[in-house]
C-alpha cells in the first residue's frame, strides 16, 4: 500500500457529509428546547455554516500532523532484490 494524502475535495466532502448528520441532530435538539421553528432554523443554519469552515481547516491542519502516522515502505519482490544484488 502506498502512502497518500487527502485532496482538498475529499476534506470538503467529508465535512459536508458530517454536517448533514450533525444538522439533523441540531434541529431536533434546538427545536425541543425553543419550540420555535424560525429561531431553530436560524440558529442551526448559522452554527453549521461556521462549523463547515472550522471542520475543513481542522482537517487540513491534521493532514500536516504526523502523530499516529507511519510511512509504509513499498515492498519489493524477491526477484527484484536478487537482481539488485547481482548488479
Amino acid at each position: 500500500m502506498m502512502p497518500y494524502t487527502e485532496k482538498h475535495t475529499r476534506s470538503i466532502a467529508k465535512a459536508i457529509s458530517y454536517r448533514i448528520v450533525s444538522i439533523s441532530l441540531d434541529l431536533l435538539i434546538i427545536f425541543a428546547i425553543t419550540k420555535k421553528a424560525d429561531l431553530t432554523l436560524w440558529i442551526v443554519v448559522l452554527s453549521n455554516l461556521v462549523s463547515i469552515f472550522l471542520y475543513y481547516f481542522h482537517e487540513r491542519i491534521w493532514n500536516k500532523v504526523h502523530f499516529g502516522r507511519r510511512l509504509i515502505e513499498p515492498k519489493t519482490h524477491s526477484s527484484d532484490a536478487r537482481t539488485m544484488r547481482m548488479s
